[in-house]
């Protein structure tokens, strides 16, 4: 009888060992980043763009380069404190690589047995070695939109070059561009999720599709950042590890500073209201985007 014990443990072990390794875990995971109405702190306002105002063009950003100029989204926004403070670049796609990340986006869904279970909730089948939380889906993003990611952040660290701004200013010009992009839930998309090379190209995007590409920019011209997700309180953000005030999520010995993505005028380390809660808040462990 003891034998047969041991026998039927054995098994049972070993069939949920099996199970494992091949990726049949069924996750259930919650979409993050519903805000109704992205939020402002009290007071801030964005100032009218000013026709005549001196203005730093970063140009248009084409991929590929024989893509025509009238699919490229332009962007307009300001960063206190450079001089001159409004900052512009354009970004498009060409229509087969567009289409070619959306089929890449949806085939890695299938992959996985991705199925939506309403607005809030959806399942897929994780992969082996992944956790229940949404770091192996924002690693294959990056990945896989690696490329038209790298050309947009190379404007940026050409332009950051050429104007010798430091790891602060970078951070604030790459921030202020991601943050112009429309906040838009993704509503049918796999994971509830805009794949990064397509949130400025069709400008969209909500908290965590926002959050990826800021990620992928900032890192490229070499700043400290990673990303930050709370299941809990179904939201997604950044961290960068530079100094200052306000709050930090402690990381690898480290501090990093909150960034809010959702809305214009949120100052680095203050985090809304509604997610000031920062012991709900972890640092998803996410590799450096390849090239």
């Amino acid at each position: 009888m003891v034998a047969r014990s041991w026998k039927t443990l054995l098994s049972l072990v070993l069939v949920g060992a099996l199970l494992v390794f091949a990726g049949w875990e069924v996750v259930v995971a919650r979409k993050a980043g519903r805000l109704a109405e992205p939020p402002r702190p009290p007071g801030v306002e964005v100032p009218p763009a000013n026709p005549q105002e001196a203005r730093t063009d970063l140009g248009a950003v084409l991929v590929p380069e024989d893509t025509p100029p009238e699919r490229a989204k332009a962007y307009d926004w300001r960063v206190e404190g450079m001089e001159p403070a409004r900052q512009q670049v354009a970004y498009g796609l060409g229509e087969d690589l567009e289409r070619g990340l959306e089929q890449a986006h949806r085939d890695y869904s299938v992959r996985l047995r991705y199925r939506a279970m309403g607005p809030e909730r959806f399942t897929y089948v994780a992969p082996p070695g992944c956790g229940t939380d949404m770091r192996c889906i924002y690693a294959e993003l990056m990945r896989s939109n690696a490329e038209p990611v790298r050309v947009l952040g190379e404007r940026f660290a050409t332009s950051i070059r050429e104007r010798d701004l430091d790891a602060a200013q970078a951070t604030e010009l790459i921030l202020g561009f991601v943050r112009r992009i429309r906040y838009e839930l993704p509503g049918d998309e796999p994971f509830g999720i805009v794949p990064p090379g397509l949130v400025p190209a069709q400008d969209r995007g909500d908290c965590d599709s926002k959050a990826v590409l800021a990620l992928m920019l900032l890192r490229q011209v070499g700043v400290d950042a990673v990303m930050l997700y709370s299941d809990a309180l179904a939201h997604a953000a950044i961290g960068v590890g530079l100094p200052g005030t306000g709050t930090r999520i402690p990381f690898g010995g480290r501090g990093y500073q909150y960034v809010e993505l959702t809305a214009e005028g949120w100052p680095l380390g203050m985090i809304p209201p509604q997610y000031d809660k920062p012991q709900l808040w972890r640092v998803l462990p996410l590799p450096d985007a390849p090239g």
